[in-house]
């Protein structure tokens, strides 16, 4: 009778919140996961913080830069995730090329070209943590690509002091030449050192970066991928879609930047 009453003692105690965020780290030995989450209605702020799994099967499907959803559940002296999933985080759900790269794996070689005119190679960005995402100056849709130079824009104010540099690639080469590109970054006072817009041949870093794109009906449809590369150059987060809030890509950037070198 007295284990039964403490066990709905401690039920009552207990509270189940609804949690949506990204993921930044998971250790399965600990079944812990560190996620930039959106604000809990009625308990906490958005904020990054390390959870504890109920289940360390549920982390298996997860990496750094998936959107999870899970529920809460907070009692006298602890606190749980339950029913921890992965969610659709894209704007556009479009199968991704059987050449993408998962996280760990390096960038294929590529020459583009920046704003500025100069080569940008993968050799030329090591030693820096890197962030890309896909954009093109026309692009109609307030929502998507001026959102996704918006949150660079951020980001480069952010990390102005840090090793980190921006890499906005274009998925409309035949019209966002360097000129078209140089003046799409002073529209957004992107600093060349810090910020680089690229454009050429980028059918191969797009399809190992997961980036789908495609002309429809004189404008062009992609699914906006966001990846962060670590100092070695190898892959360490992959962002979905452009409706992630910029602290939950400014807690990527600063985790790669406190890894020691």
């Amino acid at each position: 009778m007295r284990v039964c009453l403490f066990l709905l003692s401690a039920a009552a105690f207990a509270k189940t919140y609804p949690v949506d965020g990204i993921v930044l780290a998971v250790d399965p030995a600990a079944h812990t996961m560190l996620v930039s989450h959106r604000p809990i209605a009625k308990y906490m702020p958005a904020m990054a913080m390390p959870f504890r799994v109920e289940n360390a099967n549920d982390l298996a499907p997860l990496y750094p830069g998936a959107r999870v959803q899970f529920d809460l559940e907070i009692g006298k002296e602890h606190s749980l995730a339950r029913h921890v999933r992965k969610a659709a985080g894209a704007d556009v759900e479009i199968a991704p090329a059987k050449e993408r790269l998962h996280i760990g794996e390096a960038l294929p070689e590529f020459r583009l070209t920046d704003q500025s005119g100069a080569r940008v190679t993968p050799a030329a960005l090591r030693g820096r943590v890197v962030a890309i995402d896909f954009i093109y100056t026309r692009c109609p849709l307030p929502d998507v690509c001026p959102r996704l130079s918006a949150n660079f824009a951020a980001l480069q104010r952010r990390f102005h002091d840090r090793a980190v540099i921006l890499l906005s690639v274009t998925v409309d080469p035949d019209y966002d030449t360097p000129a078209v590109l140089a003046a799409y970054a002073r529209r957004w006072a992107a600093d060349p050192a810090r910020w680089r817009l690229l454009t050429g041949d980028i059918a191969a870093l797009a399809a190992a970066l997961g980036e789908v794109y495609w002309t429809d009906e004189g404008s062009i449809g992609h699914n906006s991928t966001t990846t962060i590369l670590d100092r070695a150059g190898r892959i360490a987060a992959m962002v979905e879609g452009s409706n992630y809030r910029i602290d939950q890509l400014q807690h990527l950037i600063a985790q790669e930047l406190e890894k020691p070198q």
